[in-house]
């Protein structure tokens, strides 16, 4: 305990009886020789919190879901080299760039993100203690982050490899810095904590509130002192607005997303009563403490509160602490973050089925557990007062105890038994079958999602060893008569294990489908896999790729030039965020065979980084004429769009030959042509 804060609690206690007084200065005392046992305390704290972070990491909730199937297409962006800037639904580029380091070292995969995840919120927890050391001494710091560390709301987070664990992280530094300023009112504190909670803008909604969260936190300073002054004022005011410009960009690119027609801004829709919806949210937004919490089993043990039974009782406890002098001013600091970390979970009027959420609040549980621990430190000085000091520790160690036993078996029981499908990884299993398959076997899922929204196509793509033979197509694409222009052999298909075939209108060529049940070592099925028998073998020209594709509607054989990121089938989804990137030809060569020749008029075509640079067609008739069309240009943006128009002939067109070529000099980690999308109309 620092000089001042001791002088602070003096004066405070001056009016109280001498006997409490007497048992004060006998309480300080004992604080006073806590800090010598902080040493090894603070090494067993740090030991278990990653030990409970890290024991059986891939395995336990080891399926990929919906939310973190866009983080990794969004760091396969960002390891590839074309460093993203955007919001993909509701996430901005933060954690995706943290992301990124373990991915090179490791392989993009879902361990990778699990990684980034645990490291993350080891740094929630390293701001944690050093927030919780500012406000009391080290040992009060070591206790809050063993109950934050060892908590399941906050654990679920720390091993998911999701967005959300960055909130946390943010949250207590933001809470950190303003405490510092408080301790000594350096302008470089504030400066810092503009910089952290602008940073909530580019990571994820439940951060949105962060930069408010400061500006109300120096307004309170400014009745309970340190008084902020004017300077200051300005600093942070102009540093927020400089930083968040970039933000404002991202909006005014993807506006539509923030509309109510979008998928961030429709869940904001203010109905006829949303007053009273938003008032119905807050009381369920914090009642999730106590009462009942998230009912999403992949986030949260499903409507379980998120503190346990003694936690909860403590964490009221802990708020008590804070309400009283001296450390009021502090204290509103801590709840002013704390309840503005909860806003935009209770600003989802148009689903109230949404709220409470344990993932948009997540950031707000540093502070939780800092309330948790704040309880339990009150209640231990309470009974200094009327206990010995043995039954006092023996008493505070039995609570913790019990705090660790209710969140270990939490995690490790309730949460990992509560988890779809007894946490069957079918995506993982169906990877790890194509693994097995030989080098050139095209392996097509049919649709997807069936079990407990599993598999994700996604997962699969990124974790297998050839993801250029990985396709999934939809079962009303399929047909027996169509077979051959559908799929390039040899191949396999995966389907639904409820399904006997893949689709039902190849009941006529059943007998191609020799199906055999996949299960897991629990004897759960997860899917239907079989060789597709009499499907001929393409063989593509020297140095190409080749694949069978559907494109407009129609299946098409296309060739293509080496690829190191991205697939074919990037450059004819129609989103211009997905694209496909040569390995280093120069020209980039794709060429299309098509089943059912069509008769276009024109061939859009969309590039990213390119400058200079020239397009050669190659068109061939089915009445065995050709054409050839060359472009050359120079001078546009750097995303460009070009629009080639098509010779007026009456036969249809049969092949299409595209050639790329850069004409600006060689980069010096050689020609990465990229294509964002090709439109033949």
């Amino acid at each position: 305990m620092s000089p001042a804060a001791r002088r602070q609690t003096k004066k405070a206690s001056s009016h109280r009886p001498a006997r409490r007084q007497a048992a004060q200065k006998r309480l300080a005392a004992w604080l006073e020789q806590l800090p010598q046992l902080a040493g090894p305390a603070f090494w067993l704290m740090v030991l278990a919190v990653v030990a409970v972070r890290v024991w059986r990491l891939e395995s336990l909730q080891a399926e990929v879901f919906g939310d973190i199937s866009t983080a990794t297409i969004y760091v396969r962006d960002v390891v590839t080299g074309r460093w993203p800037f955007y919001i993909p639904l509701s996430t901005g580029p933060l954690f995706h760039y943290l992301a990124a380091p373990a991915a090179l070292v490791m392989g993009l995969n879902y361990l990778s993100l699990k990684v980034s995840s645990v490291v993350i919120s080891l740094g929630a927890l390293a701001f944690t203690y050093a927030l919780a050391r500012r406000l009391v001494n080290s040992t009060f710091a070591t206790l809050a982050t063993f109950i934050a560390g060892i908590s399941f709301w906050l654990l679920i987070h720390s091993r998911l490899g999701n967005v959300p664990i960055v909130v946390p992280l943010l949250a207590a530094a933001l809470g950190w810095l303003l405490v510092r300023y408080i301790q000594q009112p350096e302008r470089r504190w504030l400066q810092w904590a503009a910089v952290v909670s602008i940073l909530g803008l580019y990571t994820y909604p439940g951060a949105y509130m962060l930069p408010a969260a400061l500006l109300l936190a120096m307004a309170i300073l400014h009745f309970t002192g340190p008084r902020v002054p004017a300077g200051d004022w300005l600093h942070v005011l102009a540093l927020l607005l400089l930083l968040a410009l970039p933000y404002a960009w991202i909006v005014s690119q993807n506006a539509v997303a923030f509309t109510s027609e979008g998928y961030l801004g429709g869940k904001f829709v203010l109905s006829a009563q949303g007053l009273w919806q938003l008032a119905q949210n807050a009381l369920k937004a914090f009642a999730a403490y106590n009462l009942k919490g998230d009912s999403i089993s992949r986030v949260n043990i499903a409507y379980r509160p998120h503190l346990d039974a003694v936690s909860g009782i403590l964490f009221l406890l802990g708020i008590w602490f804070w309400l009283r002098q001296p450390r009021r001013r502090e204290g509103l600091i801590l709840l002013v973050l704390f309840a503005l970390l909860h806003v935009p979970s209770m600003l989802v009027i148009a689903n109230n089925q949404e709220v409470p959420s344990a993932t948009r609040t997540v950031g707000a549980a540093p502070l939780a557990y800092v309330f948790v621990a704040s309880g339990l430190w009150q209640l231990a000085a309470w009974l200094r007062t009327r206990f010995s000091q043995a039954v006092t520790v023996a008493a505070s160690a039995v609570l913790v105890l019990l705090i660790t036993v209710l969140n270990l078996v939490g995690y490790f029981g309730a949460y990992i038994h509560g988890l779809p499908y007894q946490n069957t990884p079918i995506a993982r299993h169906i990877t790890d079958y194509a693994n097995l398959l030989p080098e050139n076997t095209q392996v097509y899922l049919v649709g997807c999602c069936w079990e407990s929204s599993m598999p994700e196509p996604i997962s699969i793509q990124d974790e297998i060893d050839r993801p250029q033979n990985f396709h999934n197509i939809q079962p009303d694409e399929l047909s027996c008569n169509a077979l051959e222009a559908t799929l390039q052999g040899p191949a396999v298909m995966v389907w639904s294990y409820r399904e006997s075939l893949p689709a039902a209108q190849l009941e006529a060529c059943s007998e191609r489908f020799p199906a055999q049940l996949y299960t897991s070592r629990g004897g759960l099925p997860m899917f239907y896999a079989a060789p597709v028998q009499g499907l001929r073998v393409v063989q593509p020209s020297a140095g190409l790729e080749a694949q069978w594709v559907q494109w407009n509607a129609q299946a098409a054989l296309v060739s293509y030039s080496a690829l190191d990121s991205g697939r074919i089938e990037d450059v004819l989804d129609g989103n211009f965020d997905s694209l496909m990137r040569g390995a280093g030809d120069n020209p980039l060569v794709i060429e299309f065979e098509f089943a059912e020749p069509p008769q276009p008029r024109q061939l859009e075509l969309t590039l990213a980084g390119l400058n200079e640079f020239e397009v050669l067609l190659v068109l061939t008739y089915a009445d065995g004429s050709t054409h050839d069309l060359h472009e050359v240009y120079s001078g546009l943006p750097s995303d460009p769009t070009v629009v080639l128009e098509l010779p007026s002939v009456e036969s249809a067109l049969s092949k299409l030959h595209i050639e790329i070529k850069d004409s600006a000099p060689e980069p010096a980690n050689g020609y990465h042509i990229h294509v964002r999308e090709l439109v033949l109309e």
